[in-house]
């Protein structure tokens, strides 16, 4: 089974071009206010007995609003969000209405919300394909740069900033402080559930859902 068309002709462009992994991801707080904010991109998942389910990976500071949005909100017990990619390079869009899952440390109180064997397509990753995803957190954590480490020392995003901004060219890179960091750091997974997939480079364009 092939994996879906929209998923190959996105790894076919993000292969192709450069600077075009941000996308913009949704979700709505306890009032039902929705909240949108950009996100990396990072890579994909995908069973090998089910090609045709991936699940998309970024990544997170577990501090964010977003996370308690997605994990401990009573208005929202499917941890729903939908995804917005629009690729200038080739005027193409993906709409990716989905369910977004946070993974953090097994010590972290939002990692009990975390039930990978109600999820089939990670009940599938983890029992076929023998992931794990505690190795998965830890892997894309080192992987990154030291800058990219720092990032995840600044105070909990959306705080005000003491110092303004002059006080955040005082964050360094120190190896020490990375383990820190690393507390702070979680993954996202991204389960597609319906996608609008949008090609406006060509006449007439052509929308495939």
């Amino acid at each position: 089974m092939a994996s879906p068309l929209w998923l190959r002709a996105l790894h076919k462009t993000l292969n192709k071009h450069d600077k075009v992994s941000v996308f913009q991801l949704a979700t709505f707080d306890a009032q039902n206010v929705p909240h949108a904010r950009s996100q990396i991109y990072r890579t994909t998942f995908t069973p090998q007995s089910h090609p045709n389910y991936p699940l998309l990976i970024s990544s997170t500071d577990i501090r964010t609003p977003k996370v308690s949005e997605l994990i401990s909100n009573p208005t929202n017990p499917s941890s729903s969000s939908e995804m917005c990619w629009w690729i200038d390079k080739t005027s193409e869009q993906f709409r990716i209405t989905s369910r977004t899952y946070v993974i953090h440390s097994p010590s972290h109180p939002f990692y009990a919300r975390f039930d990978w064997k109600t999820l089939p397509r990670m009940k599938a990753l983890v029992e076929e394909d023998k992931v794990d995803w505690e190795a998965k957190w830890k892997e894309m954590y080192e992987s990154m740069s030291g800058h990219m480490k720092a990032s995840w020392l600044r105070p909990p995003p959306g705080s005000v900033l003491e110092g303004g901004y002059e006080e955040s060219k005082k964050w360094v890179e120190k190896r020490a402080l990375w383990e820190k960091a690393f507390s702070n750091f979680a993954l996202m997974v991204v389960e597609p559930v319906r996608v609008d997939y949008l090609e406006m480079g060509i006449v007439p364009n052509r929308r495939r859902v």
